[in-house]
Parts: C-alpha cells; structure tokens; sequence
C-alpha cells in the first residue's frame, strides 16, 4: 500500500467530528489543526464537516474558517454519501473507528484516522483490508511529528545540562 499524503492538493476533505459533551471543541483538538493545514495547503479544500448534530456541525464550520459552501452534516452517514467527498479525516473516539472506517473505505473515500487507530490488530487488519480491496488510502493522524512541541521536547531531551544523558 502507497503512502497517502493527507493534505494533497485537489482533493476535497471532510471531517467526521464527535462533540464530547465535557469538551467545548468538537473531537480530538487536532481536528482544528488538520482543518487549517488543509485550508492552507494549495488546491485542496474543506468540503463538509459531520457530526451527530447539523447544528454543530454547523458551528464547527463556522468557528474554523471552512469555506462559505461548506456542508455541514447531521450525521456521519451523510458525509460518506456525498459524491464530493473523497477523502476524510476521523476523529472519532478508538472504539468508533472500526466501524466508521470500514465504511468510509467502502464507500470509496480515502482516510485519514485519529490514533490509536484501532483498539487491537484485529480491527486494524480489518480498517486496512477494507482500504486495500477498495483501492483507497490509509494514513494514521501522526501529525505530532511536525508539531512545535515536538521539536521543543526534542531539543530538552537532547540538552544533556537540563536533563542528563539520554542512553538507549
């Protein structure tokens, strides 16, 4: 299977979002992330955003600078239905991403899913056995890697002043 390069110009991304009643952001916090790196990268552009509520996904499109023709879907099944959609980013909690990402493979709509990706191997086979026989790409959200923090945490790590010598 080929690298899916999750921010490709000329693909039009959706977000299936989750709005946890104790938090005021909709799913994981790096759903904002993701939206403005796509919003920023050339030719690409945000299509939709789904939640379980239109209102909120409404709000969410809004609140983060998705394109005035954005949809913003009632629910998750709708998101994977539209035509225009081809590739989507899910946030959703562990224990919904078997299910939303089998379905948005067959569906034909390459993905982009939050980590962990799956509660064990066997969902994860399942969630790529679906990506393969559908010919749609798989990537796991490890945007941390070029995240600030992560450069930061790097450079206190190898400070040997601050923390000591690192032995492996």
């Amino acid at each position: 299977m080929e690298i899916f390069n999750p921010i490709k110009a000329g693909i039009h991304y959706s977000f299936i979002s989750y709005h946890h009643p104790r938090h005021s952001c909709f799913g994981h916090p790096g759903i904002v992330a993701v939206s403005r790196a796509i919003t920023l990268a050339p030719g690409a552009s945000l299509h939709a955003v789904g939640s379980r509520s239109a209102d909120k996904a409404s709000s969410f499109a809004s609140a983060n600078g998705f394109p005035p023709g954005a949809r913003a879907y009632g629910s998750y099944d709708a998101v994977l239905d539209d035509p225009d959609v081809d590739a989507v980013y899910v946030p959703l909690p562990t224990s919904l991403h078997v299910k939303w990402a089998v379905l948005a493979a067959q569906k034909k709509k390459h993905l982009l899913l939050e980590k962990p990706v799956a509660l064990n191997s066997a969902e994860l086979d399942l969630i790529l056995e679906a990506c393969e026989s559908n010919g749609v790409q798989f990537m796991d959200s490890t945007m941390w890697m070029h995240h600030p923090r992560t450069a930061k945490m790097r450079e206190f790590l190898s400070d040997s002043q601050q923390f000591g010598e690192l032995r492996t």
